[in-house]
């Protein structure tokens, strides 16, 4: 495994560089959006802040270059064939802050939670802008007098408490993140249902697109993307940030997914990811707070399954009429690879399509079609389709034997939770064992 020494640039003029040791690579990558294979990164992300007036403090501002790199760099490194035992890889990178003293006060933290998403080694090193940026703030950032941003992906999560929100009659802004076409399609067609359903003036949104360029020299394609919610948090802080520090920042996920204990013992590093794991928000918090971005970030579904969620929506109704528009499959484009079908089509064996299943079983509702339909046509235990099933099915016969407090060691596995007592470790122990009852009901 070698060493990916990655220098960050925000453009193309900084002179910033070093001499790479023979046995390490060397990457050089400009956040600047240039055009075509010149840009290693293609984003409206700066335009769309730039039209909207949005500005943004220089410690949000290096936070999302930050972020913008990082995706980036995740995207163009296969783990194939540059990761330890095709899997963990090993970074050193080099980026540009507008205030070096106040982000080596996070360098570890940064670390350190950037590993526990994604899985690699990284090794971050700062170094100061020539140039300070100045900004110019408004006398008012909030003229809309907005009071949440919420990320909205366009998965069912996401819709279910977009509908919350905006019945609560909050001001509220969505930030989505796109990169291929389904994920775009799904979000725009569930905006103009709640456009629809609630008026225009009802939400802003922004969508955001961000796309490594894996074509790019030297690099190479890799096709998962844990850094993503990086990215996908950084978009959404920054315009919180940019509002006020008191504006709320909703990641709305649940408690199951968030949690996303490994099914099984193998499944420690490719199939457990950590999106919105509570440690991983938990240290998100304490970092950008050091910076100075201290607006609240919440997760208000943590202790709910997604069945509860479904449920517990407070528009019923119009849940029920466009639910099955949302997007919650690990791989929505298979139905066309594989299959020749349109795109989008949910796989419905894949895990976060097992857990929708159960949530739509709980809640009584089966308007969601899947490609595969697994309680009629069930796949075969010895097919590679059926590896989340089959690991489903024996982590759901191991929890029979477990007792609470083993259970709570179990869960732990995954990774540590921010609890003071008892009384709060039970919350999450609880809402695991609901979530994987409901996938029990749905299952067997």
């Amino acid at each position: 495994m070698k060493i990916w020494n990655i220098i960050l640039k925000q453009n193309s003029t900084e002179e910033f560089d070093f001499e790479c040791p023979i046995n390490e690579h060397k990457l050089i990558a400009i956040i600047d959006d240039l055009k075509g294979n010149a840009s290693l990164l293609s984003t409206n992300v700066f335009d769309t802040q730039n039209h909207s007036s949005l500005v943004s403090s220089n410690n949000a501002f290096d936070f999302l270059n930050i972020a913008l790199g990082i995706y980036t760099v995740d995207q163009v490194v296969s783990r194939a064939l540059y990761g330890y035992q095709g899997w963990s890889r090993h970074f050193r990178i080099y980026i540009p802050v507008n205030d070096v003293r106040v982000w080596n006060l996070v360098k570890e933290d940064l670390e350190t939670l950037l590993s526990f998403l994604s899985g690699d080694k990284w090794q971050i090193i700062f170094r100061q802008n020539k140039i300070i940026r100045q900004v110019q703030f408004p006398l008012d950032s909030n003229l809309n007098k907005v009071e949440k941003v919420c990320l909205f992906s366009g998965g069912l999560d996401s819709f279910i408490a977009a509908i919350n929100i905006i019945e609560e009659g909050k001001k509220v802004i969505f930030i989505s993140h796109y990169k291929r076409g389904s994920e775009s399609h799904t979000q725009t067609e569930l905006y103009n249902a709640m456009t629809n359903q609630y008026g225009q003036t009802a939400f802003e949104k922004f969508k955001f697109y961000v796309q490594p360029n894996q074509r790019f020299p030297e690099v190479s394609k890799e096709n998962t993307s844990r850094a993503r919610s990086f990215l996908f948090f950084a978009l959404g802080i920054t315009i919180a940030n940019t509002l006020g520090n008191n504006i709320e920042f909703i990641i709305p996920e649940n408690g199951l997914i968030s949690l996303n204990v490994p099914l099984t013992t193998t499944r420690l590093s490719s199939h457990s990811t950590r999106t919105t794991h509570p440690f991983y928000i938990s240290k998100l918090k304490s970092l950008l707070s050091t910076i100075g971005i201290k607006n609240p970030i919440v997760n208000p579904y943590q202790f709910e399954t997604k069945g509860e969620m479904m449920i517990n929506c407070k528009n019923q109704t119009f849940l029920k009429s466009c639910y099955e528009k949302t997007l919650s499959c690990s791989h929505p484009d298979n139905s066309r690879l594989i299959k020749g079908q349109k795109p989008g089509i949910h796989c419905g064996y894949c895990v976060p399509c097992l857990i929708r299943q159960a949530s739509e079983y709980k809640s009584g509702n089966s308007k969601t079609t899947y490609s595969n339909k697994i309680k009629t046509n069930p796949i075969s235990a010895q097919q590679k389709s059926g590896r989340d099933i089959r690991a489903f099915k024996i982590a759901i016969k191991g929890l029979t034997n477990l007792k609470s407090h083993n259970l709570g060691l179990y869960i732990l596995n995954s990774g540590p939770l921010p609890f003071e007592n008892k009384k709060e470790l039970d919350l999450f122990i609880d809402v695991y064992e609901r979530g994987m009852k409901e996938v029990a009901d749905f299952l067997i």
